[in-house]
């Protein structure tokens, strides 16, 4: 169980580490309500309450491709914001939350009204200079932020425009609001969850591979075998 991985993945995206990049498609999230195309298959893993909110886990889809790293992000906080400044409150804080945990410098936000839903448009800049740009949203009572850092040196912008522009929320119904879990307290500790990756992810996401001895004679006989490896990572995602 990985209580960090979307945490440790952006820290790896940031620096550099890679995979190829499959084409275009719907990728469709039940739990989170939402639609949106993406470069590839991502993976899927949370943030511990008082990442992202101080009340809520935080679910994050993440996808890496040699140019840009993808991540969307949704949490549900204990009530629906009500009125403008409730509303630009919650925003706000999510802001500063996404600036806090990636060590960003904030360039430009902008709110846009050309949507059915709050939303506020972020352009910031990683430590190490990478463009970081985030749209918030807020659909009812759940708050997405959905990203991009641009990786690569080539412009991305009609891959920039693609990305947003095919974010689809649906909102929860009143039925699922009133189903979600309690609010916690940050020291409360969030039920671990099993991330599941391929085969493929797993070597691409790999910083450091080490290859097992492989003699001439048992290549040239076409001898294989299986190679069990133990991993373990702590809570604080070493």
């Amino acid at each position: 169980d990985l209580v960090l991985a979307s945490v440790i993945l952006i820290a790896s995206a940031l620096s550099g580490h890679a995979q190829s990049a499959p084409e275009w498609k719907t990728y469709t999230s039940r739990e989170g309500k939402f639609t949106i195309l993406l470069p590839g298959e991502p993976t899927t893993g949370y943030r511990p309450i008082g990442m992202d909110s101080p009340t809520s886990v935080t679910n994050v889809i993440n996808l890496q491709t040699p140019t840009a790293a993808y991540i969307i992000a949704y949490f549900d906080p204990p009530a629906a914001p009500s009125g403008s400044a409730k509303i630009k409150k919650a925003i706000d804080e999510t802001r500063d939350q996404i600036v806090k945990m990636y060590s960003l410098k904030l360039e430009n936000e902008v709110d846009i009204d050309s949507t059915s839903y709050p939303t506020r448009v972020l352009k910031m800049k990683t430590p190490d200079g990478k463009e970081f740009l985030s749209r918030v949203f807020l659909v009812r009572q759940r708050i997405y932020h959905v990203s991009i850092v641009l990786l690569g040196k080539e412009p991305e912008s009609s891959n920039v425009a693609r990305y947003f522009d095919s974010f689809k929320p649906i909102p929860l119904t009143n039925e699922e609001i009133s189903n979600l879990p309690p609010a916690q307290a940050k020291n409360e500790r969030a039920i671990p969850r099993k991330i599941r990756v391929s085969e493929e992810v797993l070597q691409n996401r790999a910083t450091k591979k080490v290859q097992p001895g492989y003699s001439v004679e048992a290549k040239q006989a076409g001898i294989s075998g299986a190679v069990r490896v133990r991993v373990s990572v702590s809570e604080e995602g070493r």
